[in-house]
């Protein structure tokens, strides 16, 4: 009995201890600790608790730091519908806070779930609007950290684009702002080694091993350990090996950097380790071990395709809320401009002449522009085209971005319909036929033409008119 309460005495005296700004911080202190280690799930445990105690004595920026972490282990371990979900809870919280750079921290994250889903023209839009926000800020050391994670997070979108030779662009650059810092901390350390880990990537994929080989060892020389997270570096030790034929040296590194990915729970790249380690094995005779990391590689892929269409439906639906925002303050914004229009039909008289007497040059320049914005259209149309036939859980992402007025417009009409139906409506407005929209959704015919119907109703299309001029006509 007594070694029962010697036991549980330490938790009887911190259930008793008073919750305070200062504890909080020192929990939060704790919890990168466990970031950079890996260990998320333990992460998640703590961060739930510190946002129990920061709302319990109503302490605004422990709130923050305490969704963001959140959504940051979520993040890390793929899952970002929740990660999304930890994200909004931020939103509300901004005004009780004086965080310069939360908010730009929260974006940041969002950048990461869009990279995350492949959407790399979303992230890379909100990152370098990131970035403009992130000049402004006062504090010189605050600014040169949130700066270095915004780079780090554009070069990796390029490298994912393959864009090699921008993401070793973001990767010099960040170390040249790094410099600018008069000390170096965690996190400034952190995106040092990151960026010189993206540099040796790059190097890698251009099959220049020797360079890539210097970056590596460059970041193995920055002060900061990255735990479990550093499967990343033993991942390049092992291509760098087997690159040099060194094969045995690469698979000890690959078997390294699976345990370490499997601790960090990050799939995604535990996927693309059983890959490579399969394709190592079968090259070099080891077949029984190729086909078992083989068998590893397609159960877990598979797995992930799951998750990434759940994360697809989410993130899609968050980016079309996005979208949804300026359609809301609408009304207001439309009195607003009769109001400057009457105003600004004075000036407008005034400056028609001058107009008159460039006109030629503009419509020059704008006609050479809609020929470029023509070329590119054609282009992104072809790839759209191919993501609906092959049924691409990417479809739907994609064709936002080609089109970004479209679905805005549909919802304003219904605001409703659901993602499925969003979808449809992108088919009708490419134009695909009910025989092809059967053929490659994999269903009848017959349903294509009654989910036209039923879409007739839900958006007032009269029964007289052509669905696909209407489609087009909303754009």
């Amino acid at each position: 009995m007594m070694k029962f309460i010697f036991l549980f005495f330490p938790l009887l005296l911190f259930a008793q201890s008073k919750i305070t700004i200062r504890t909080i911080e020192k929990r939060l202190e704790k919890s990168n600790a466990l970031l950079i280690e890996g260990q998320t799930d333990e992460m998640v445990k703590l961060n739930l608790s510190i946002l129990d105690d920061a709302k319990h004595i109503n302490y605004a920026e422990g709130k923050l730091s305490a969704y963001y972490n959140l959504a940051l282990a979520f993040s890390m371990q793929h899952k970002y519908n929740k990660s999304n979900y930890f994200l909004k809870m931020m939103e509300p919280e901004f005004k009780n806070s004086d965080a310069e750079d939360q908010e730009i921290s929260m974006n940041i994250l969002y950048s990461i779930n869009y990279r995350g889903i492949k959407m790399y023209d979303e992230a890379l839009k909100k990152l370098k609007k990131d970035l403009v926000m992130a000049n402004g800020l006062k504090n010189d050391s605050t600014r040169c950290a949130i700066k270095g994670m915004i780079l780090v997070q554009i070069g990796k979108n390029y490298f994912e684009k393959k864009q090699y030779d921008s993401a070793a662009h973001y990767g010099k650059r960040i170390i040249e702002e790094l410099k600018k810092s008069k000390k170096m901390d965690a996190g400034l350390n952190t995106s040092l080694k990151a960026a010189m880990l993206l540099l040796a990537e790059t190097k890698l994929n251009e099959n220049k091993i020797d360079s890539a080989e210097i970056y590596i060892r460059s970041a193995q020389s920055v002060p900061i350990k990255w735990g479990n997270n550093d499967f990343v570096t033993l991942k390049l030790w092992g291509q760098i090996h087997e690159g040099r034929k060194q094969y045995d040296s690469a698979i000890v590194d690959y078997e390294k950097a699976i345990k370490l990915a499997t601790k960090a729970k990050n799939f995604k790249k535990l996927s693309e380790l059983y890959h490579l380690i399969a394709k190592l094995y079968e090259k070099t005779g080891q077949i029984d071990n190729g086909k078992r990391y083989e068998f590893k590689y397609n159960s877990l892929n598979d797995s992930l395709k799951r998750i990434d269409e759940e994360n697809l439906e989410d993130t899609v639906g968050l980016l079309v809320e996005e979208k949804k925002k300026p359609l809301e303050h609408q009304n207001h914004l439309l009195l607003y401009i009769i109001f400057i229009g009457c105003a600004g039909a004075i000036i407008i008289i005034f400056f028609v002449h001058s107009r008159i007497k460039n006109k030629n040059r503009v419509l020059n320049i704008k006609e050479k522009e809609t020929e470029e914005l023509n070329q590119k259209l054609n282009f992104a149309f072809e790839e759209v085209v191919q993501l609906a036939k092959k049924n691409d859980p990417q479809f739907l992402a994609r064709f936002q971005e080609v089109y970004p007025e479209f679905i805005p417009k549909l919802l304003k009409i219904e605001p409703e319909l659901q993602s499925t139906e969003l979808k449809f409506c992108a088919l009708l407005f490419l134009n695909f036929s009910t025989k092809d929209i059967a053929t490659y959704t994999f269903v009848q015919p017959q349903s294509v033409q009654t989910r036209k119907n039923r879409l007739r109703k839900r958006l007032g299309i009269p029964s007289d008119e052509d669905i696909y001029l209407w489609m087009k006509k909303i754009k």
